[in-house]
């Protein structure tokens, strides 16, 4: 297959926060479906974003786990990568002349969004992307039929609606725009354009290869100042820079071995140092135990004081008590006045108003109190001992300890410090390499900044050449509009025949709308959404056919958004039958029609194919039925279930369910 001319999309690579994710692409047939809910239209809506579209609509998925995308394409057979802000589409959008690989070594132009578009001094993404591909560009009439009728610059996005058939305009009445007569109008102007039969083509090639003509001066002498400086510097080539970079790799690779190997060196040179080690470990372990033990008996000692003096307490009240008794109990014939009255009274008397206990019963408890007491001195005793056995030993761990440092300290200061001196100069060594290989590599993007210019300038070279082709054939025979609508109409008629619905006639392009028609029925009048996802699908895919026919203005690019919409997909008489088959006068519930249409899309890549020439078809679309499914099994390049089963990705943001939510 010649991939030397058109677009072609390679990857896309979504730099997130978590790691990158990517959907890769292929020449021909690249089928995309799933789960609802899952990341298949935003794959579409992220290459069009990334190819100069406005604006895009972010699910929470990507928005939280997305930095920034990521498009690498190649454009009549040369690398670019497309990056770009998905959060602020006003900021400029880098492009890499490179692999993704090698983006690192390259610096990027800098391209003005379709939001603050471009000017003299700043080109627009869509205008890098026409020149890219080598398309004329000229500006469209807002009124074709008024000769004072103002101007407009065509854009890559103005092509776009040709070529991209999202989920909303497949199969929908209001499909290009239908309703809105402003853009009705200029979307034709596009139409004539993509078939070179404007009516001032003529004279907008002609100001376009004046236009392209001073560009590549400009451009000439800007690289021919900046070559002969690099000249007079002695600007080492890209040839030595690559040579340097690989080199620096290389002796950092060697220079890793011996700090690994210097690593080894200091593990298996130190054993003595990791005997002392594990002794310290011990040392310290008895420490702790010995810490622990010592905090054991003081605890007890404190407890069993208090106790102590608890039963000190107890033995001097029952002492008293016995004293009081002997008193107290006690004939004493005494007599004395009364402090009040008086009154002579009798002290023998008192001892008859109080309870007097016995002897025995006190003093049996004084003997208890007492030989619980000496228990407790010699449990205090014994805890004192323990606690003198405990600081005994802790001073002699401590001594050991310090002494077990020392000795580390001393064989760590003879047996690593010859090491840990070679290993800063290894390390040294390292961030020299790392600062040479900075500089290399920075040299090397100015290097490919100067070979950026001259693609530039032979990218113009090759586009004015073109152009100057085109115009002569132009002057010579220009094509016919009417031509054109009779080669597209057989296109579409052959495809709308493969697909094989009821009634086919009258299929062809309508003369004034250069919309489709069938039975004789122009699309916007057509009342079946079934035959409208058809006949549109078709329209477009015709339109990219005609490139195999005749000189376009448009790349061999085509995506649709949702393939089987209005369409049936299982039987009528099945449960899951889409549509009412009561109503289906157009036997799109037929699920053979979601076949037929699937494979008149393959015949369309076949003839492609065939004739050697670039072309990439990507469809997307819920679960398929699984014979359709099994038949384009090889032309699959991402199958999400939000089950995750089988093994199958949830969803381009395949690790969504594990990320923490907010």
């Amino acid at each position: 297959m010649d991939l030397s001319q058109g677009l072609l999309l390679k990857n896309l690579i979504l730099h997130g926060h978590r790691k990158d994710y990517r959907v890769k692409f292929r020449p021909g047939i690249n089928i995309i479906y799933g789960d609802a809910d899952t990341g298949k239209s935003s794959i579409l809506r992220l290459v069009y974003y990334l190819l100069g579209g406005k604006q895009i609509k972010i699910d929470e998925e990507i928005s939280s786990s997305v930095k920034y995308a990521v498009l690498e394409i190649t454009v009549n057979g040369k690398p670019y990568c497309i990056s770009r802000d998905i959060f602020n589409p006003a900021r400029d959008i880098d492009v890499y002349s490179c692999k993704y690989s090698e983006i690192s070594n390259s610096f990027p132009e800098k391209y003005k969004s379709s939001i603050t578009k471009g000017d003299d001094q700043n080109k627009s993404l869509s205008e890098f992307i026409l020149e890219a591909l080598e398309l004329p560009a000229v500006r469209l009439k807002q009124a074709p039929t008024k000769d004072s009728s103002e101007t407009a610059r065509l854009s890559f996005l103005d092509l776009f609606k040709f070529i991209y058939l999202d989920q909303d305009d497949v199969g929908s009445a209001h499909m290009l725009n239908i309703g809105n007569h402003v853009l009705e109008t200029k979307n034709r102007e596009v139409f004539k354009y993509i078939f070179n039969v404007l009516d001032t083509g003529i004279s907008e090639i002609e100001v376009d290869i004046a236009s392209k003509t001073q560009e590549k001066t400009q451009l000439s002498n800007q690289y021919s100042a900046i070559s002969n400086f690099l000249a007079q510097t002695e600007f080492k080539s890209t040839e030595d820079l690559d040579e340097e970079i690989s080199n620096i790799d290389n002796i950092k690779i060697e220079v890793n071995s011996r700090l690994s190997d210097l690593n080894k060196r200091m593990t298996s040179d130190n054993e003595l140092y990791e005997g002392l080690k594990d002794a310290l470990n011990t040392i310290n372990l008895n420490i702790a135990q010995q810490e622990e033990a010592k905090s054991k008996s003081l605890r007890s000692i404190e407890r069993f004081s208090r106790l102590l003096n608890d039963y000190q307490n107890d033995i001097d009240r029952i002492e008293s008590s016995l004293s009081a008794k002997e008193f107290i109990g006690g004939d004493i014939q005494e007599k004395t006045s009364c402090p009040i009255c008086e009154t002579i009274i009798e002290i023998g008397d008192i001892s008859d108003k109080f309870d007097i206990p016995s002897d025995t019963r006190l003093k049996s408890e004084l003997t208890s109190i007492k030989r619980r007491s000496k228990d407790l001195k010699q449990l205090i005793s014994d805890n004192r001992s323990d606690l003198n056995s405990a600081n005994s030993l802790l001073a002699e761990l401590y001594l050991e300890k310090n002494k077990a440092r020392e000795i580390m300290d001393e064989e760590l200061s003879n047996s690593i410090s010859p090491y840990l001196a070679e290993r800063d100069a290894i390390v040294k060594e390292l961030a020299q390499l790392d600062e040479r290989r900075e500089k290399a590599v920075h040299s090397l993007r100015v290097r490919n900044k100067q070979a950026a210019f001259a693609d530039q300038i032979g990218r113009l070279e090759g586009t004015i050449e073109k152009l100057k082709i085109k115009l002569d054939e132009l002057k010579k025979d220009a094509p016919s509009l009417d031509n054109v609508l009779k080669d597209l109409g057989a296109d579409i008629n052959k495809f709308i025949q493969q697909v094989k619905i009821k009634n086919h006639y009258g299929v062809g392009i309508d003369e004034k709308t250069f919309f489709p028609k069938v039975r004789n029925i122009e699309y916007r009048k057509i009342n079946s959404g079934g035959l409208r996802t058809i006949v549109s699908i078709g329209y477009l895919a015709s339109i990219l056919l005609q490139k195999l026919r005749k000189d376009t203005n448009i790349p061999g690019l085509l995506m649709i958004d949702t393939v089987g919409k209005f369409l049936g997909k299982t039987p009528e008489y099945s449960d899951d039958s889409q549509i009412d088959s009561e109503i289906d006068v157009d036997g799109v519930a037929d699920p053979e029609k979601y076949r037929n249409l699937f494979n008149a899309l393959v015949a369309v890549a076949e003839e492609f194919d065939d004739k050697g020439k670039l072309c990439q078809i990507i469809l997307v679309d819920n679960d398929m039925p699984r014979d359709v499914a099994y038949e384009n099994k090889g032309f699959e390049i991402a199958h999400y279930r939000s089950n995750g089963i089988n093994g199958l990705p949830i969803g381009l943001i395949d690790d969504w369910d594990s990320a923490p939510k907010k």
